[in-house]
Order: C-alpha cells, then structure tokens, then sequence
C-alpha cells in the first residue's frame, strides 16, 4: 500500500487500535522494568504507558512517518520502516515482550515475520498478537445473504489487510512456528457493546460471531 494513503488514513485509526490495546494489552503485561517491543507502535501512546507507570523500556517499529516522528518523542527508541523487509538492529534475546497489536493481517508472510522477530525474544519471552476476527456476524451475514464482501477504510474488511483470520486459523498457523506454544486465547469484545450485551444474554454460546479480534500470547521455548 502506498505510504502516503497509509498517512491519509492513520490519524482516524489510532484511537480505535489505542482504545483495543489499552484494555488488552495493559492486562498482559503486569510486570515492571521490562524490556518491550511494539511493532506497529504508531504515535506510541501504548508504550508510553508502559514507560510511566511500569518503569518499562520500550522499542517502536512503524510505517507510518507521521505516527514514527511522534512515537520518537515518547518511547526510548523507535525506528521506521516495514518490520517484514527491514534489518531489525537489536541484540539477541533483549525482548521480555513484543507487541503486535493489529499488525499480522497487514503483513504477506505473518509466520515468516514472527519467526524473524523470535531471535530477538527471551527464552521465556512472551509475544501478544490482535488480530481481526472474519468470522464477526457483520462480515458473515453481508457474504452469506447479501453477497457482498466490501473493503472500508477501517474494520475487519480494511482494504490495508491482506490476511484473514478466524479464532482456530489464527492459532493453527501459529502452532506450526517452531520453539513457541500458545499460552493464552481471547475472544476480544468490547465491554458495554451491543455484542458484549448480547454475549452475556446468549452465556458465551456465539462469541465467535460476535468478537471483533481475537487476542493471543505465544511463548519462546
């Protein structure tokens, strides 16, 4: 995708991925002074916070020029560029954690990428990953009786993602990464939403149509 269309849609974008991954992301990751990686760290309003009140140190990867000069000025380091094609510069295992959160759908090779990512991780160290859920009931209801499948400027159907993921897709993929183990599975609904009232009313029987993400925590062996 041209970089400058990624410019033109970021500002609109970020408080909704801010908005997921405060909740997500801040009950992940509870310990102090560790050492994070967000890739995909946009203005880095996420790791700031993990900067101020968990005495972390944060790293920043992002595309986004905009978003990268911001991130510059509130994490302890970041860079630009593309995480898939880019030489990542840092020492070996230095990682407690990465952070990828909405990044994998945008990325041609998701397993290839995470595994470039791993020599960069703690033994021990724990990856955690958004992504978006195709299966959500919007998406399936427009293909199955409307026979539409409809690209937006933002949401599940993005026309910046070029992977699609279900809950068990997702963590299938993931499970045929070598040196990792999944350790955690989330269907990821937003609290006080019409589908999280739904949710509660149905006892959990249709969160997979009703999530929009799915959240997930790999390990390094």
């Amino acid at each position: 995708m041209k970089l400058d269309l990624i410019e033109e849609l970021y500002a609109e974008k970020e408080m909704y991925y801010f908005s997921l991954e405060r909740t997500l992301f801040k009950n992940a990751v509870k310990q102090n002074d560790l050492n994070i990686l967000d890739v995909g760290c946009g203005t880095g309003i996420l790791g700031a916070y993990f900067i101020k009140n968990q005495n972390c140190k944060v790293y920043g990867i992002e595309i986004s020029k905009s978003a990268y000069e911001q991130a510059l000025e509130v994490l302890n380091y970041a860079v630009k560029g593309n995480v898939e094609t880019m030489v990542l510069d840092y020492d070996k295992n230095l990682f407690d954690v990465i952070i990828m959160g909405d990044v994998v759908e945008h990325l041609i090779n998701p397993m290839d990428t995470i595994k470039k990512l791993l020599p960069f991780l703690k033994k021990g160290g724990q990856i955690h990953v958004t992504v978006p859920n195709v299966r959500h009931w919007e998406v399936v209801v427009n293909l199955l009786f409307k026979d539409e499948w409809e690209y937006k400027d933002s949401g599940i159907l993005d026309y910046t993602h070029m992977r699609f993921f279900t809950k068990k897709s997702f963590v299938k993929m993931l499970n045929r990464i070598a040196n990792v183990h999944v350790v955690k599975t989330e269907r990821v609904i937003q609290k006080l939403s019409k589908s999280d009232v739904i949710n509660k009313f149905t006892i959990g029987l249709f969160s997979g149509f009703l999530a929009s993400h799915t959240f997930v925590t790999i390990e390094k062996r």
